[in-house]
């Protein structure tokens, strides 16, 4: 149980700058040139990491602002991660269907 606590504490400390992180490489990974690398590597990371922050917060009590630098709701972090997954979903989709040359 103190793990799902340091895990809280890490979360409303830097969560602020997981999701806004991960949004923005994602923006750029689906919208780039980018085709891999250590970019998608950290996006996924991020959100990853951020995804699991957000659940041991809410196993221990959300708190009413999370982040330290950009203070925001918990809701709307959840709303960040939740559209990185989807930009990371919808590039999946975009690169399977993709002709190899």
């Amino acid at each position: 149980m103190e793990v799902l606590y340091f895990f809280a504490l890490i979360g409303t400390k830097i969560n602020d700058l997981l999701a806004i992180f991960s949004v923005v490489s994602t923006f750029i990974l689906l919208f780039g040139s980018y085709s891999h690398g250590d970019l998608a590597n950290y996006s996924l990371i991020g959100v990853v990491f951020g995804i699991l922050f957000q659940a041991s917060m809410f196993m221990t009590g959300m708190p009413a602002r999370i982040g330290v630098l950009v203070p925001m709701t918990p809701l709307l972090a959840d709303w960040l991660f939740g559209l990185s997954v989807f930009m990371i979903l919808l590039r999946w989709v975009l690169r399977r269907n993709q002709p190899r040359i």
